[in-house]
């Protein structure tokens, strides 16, 4: 029985270690692309919202990557606007130049801050999953993203918005390390059983 908790003590350390050991980087970013509001990147229109960027200027940094792609564009499924500020979840995916795709997002949900008032408001998005390339070998933990909206145009039906761009995450040790982890921690319970 013994044995058996010092096992699952080691475990336990070992993935408190290896949590406190993640380390929160950028995935991608870029800035806003539109040189003025007549070339929007987002749209509410009625119950609506769509989203995309398919023409040039949009450089697509992926730092974790270490990667640009100019002239980069994405695409999201339309979204459904519940007229109290939250969307319905969806999918946004990003290609480079050559139309390859370099990094996706999956959403359960997703606000609009404060999308009717002067200066910046913002679209996040919960439960976040992040794929392809840019998302990089190691598992992450934590995903967030968020455009960054400008150049508000009131229509009829909703408004539209220019944006920039950030997501992190969390990037969790690979398996060889949390390895030595688990190895270091039996160790050190090891030398603390009384002889």
């Amino acid at each position: 029985m013994r044995k058996f908790f010092g096992l699952a003590g080691v475990v336990a350390t070992a993935l408190f270690v290896s949590q406190a050991s993640a380390q929160s980087v950028t995935i991608a970013t870029f800035s806003d692309p539109a040189e003025d509001a007549s070339t929007p990147l987002f749209e509410l229109d009625g119950s609506t919202f769509t989203g995309g960027w398919d023409g040039t200027g949009l450089d697509l940094v992926t730092p974790y990557i270490s990667g640009v792609h100019p002239d980069a564009t994405f695409e999201m499924t339309p979204l459904t606007y519940d007229g109290a500020f939250g969307l319905s979840g969806g999918t946004i995916e990003f290609f480079d130049s050559s139309a390859s795709l370099v990094f996706q997002i999956d959403f359960l949900s997703a606000t609009l801050v404060q999308p009717f008032v002067f200066g910046a408001s913002e679209f996040r998005a919960q439960d976040v999953t992040f794929s392809g390339p840019a998302a990089g070998p190691m598992p992450l933990m934590l995903e967030q993203f968020s455009f960054g909206f400008a150049n508000m145009v009131m229509t009829p039906t909703g408004a539209t918005w220019t944006s920039a761009f950030t997501s992190s995450a969390r990037v969790v040790p690979e398996p060889a390390s949390l390895l030595l982890l688990i190895g270091g921690a039996a160790v050190m319970a090891a030398r603390r059983r009384p002889a």
